[in-house]
């Protein structure tokens, strides 16, 4: 069982009032303004507020033993597993145009170790996550299959050669290897299950969106028999 305490609650809140301020976090979670700011300046509060705010943020509460590690802390089931590194945590919000398109679920965002993510170059700015949509198969990206959690690298439109991108077409959110053989072209392969690669430029191209670079990818919650815990995207 993963550890919980309350001043993991209190740096999401301060992350989430930094962004949007007092009465507009409070307002965007569906809470009275009074119940942030006791969480906000560390007042003493009932387990029933405490349970409210944890559903809101989209997080689930349980109750057990104390866990005494080292371990950082997932702050929901699907979040990524980070080592054990001193630091703040780092919110990363959902892709806006990702959630968007999927009917506006899979919003909550999550929070990852600063300092891990500083180790892997990652610009914590950039970051965005997103849930796999149900078209992503394992067969044609490696170790991304639908449902998985990832975290999207959003500091570049498309690649300057080859990688994983997430990007929308259609409407819908599709996953697939990218590759830039020249400029203003694109060549696109495993966003679909056996389906050939193909070439897109033109004003075909500015037909679909770039979200961004998959940097890191995750097992789907809840599988039964994971590939892996997840890890760092690389591109052969």
């Amino acid at each position: 069982m993963d550890r919980f305490d309350l001043q993991t609650l209190r740096d999401i809140a301060d992350e989430g009032i930094a962004r949007h301020g007092l009465r507009g976090y409070a307002r965007k979670l569906g809470l009275d303004v009074s119940t942030m700011r006791s969480l906000r300046d560390g007042r003493d509060m009932q387990i029933s507020k405490l349970i409210q705010i944890v559903e809101a943020m989209g997080m689930g509460l349980m109750l057990g033993p104390a866990q005494h590690t080292d371990s950082p802390r997932p702050l929901r089931p699907d979040a990524p597993a980070a080592p054990a590194i001193s630091g703040d945590l780092h919110v990363i919000p959902y892709h806006a145009s990702a959630a968007k398109v999927q009917g506006g679920r899979m919003q909550t965002p999550i929070a990852l170790n600063a300092d891990w993510l500083r180790m892997r170059g990652w610009p914590a700015q950039d970051l965005r996550c997103i849930v796999a949509p149900e078209t992503a198969h394992g067969a044609a990206l490696g170790c991304v299959t639908r449902g998985s959690l990832c975290i999207l690298d959003c500091s570049e439109a498309w690649p300057s050669d080859h990688a994983l991108w997430a990007y929308i077409e259609g409407g819908k959110m599709r996953l697939g290897h990218v590759g830039r053989p020249a400029a203003g072209t694109l060549i696109f392969a495993g966003d679909a299950l056996c389906a050939a690669p193909r070439m897109v430029t033109g004003a075909e191209l500015e037909r679909i969106q770039p979200l961004g670079r998959i940097v890191w990818a995750g097992a789907p919650p809840c599988a039964a028999a994971p590939r892996h815990g997840g890890g760092p995207i690389s591109e052969s």
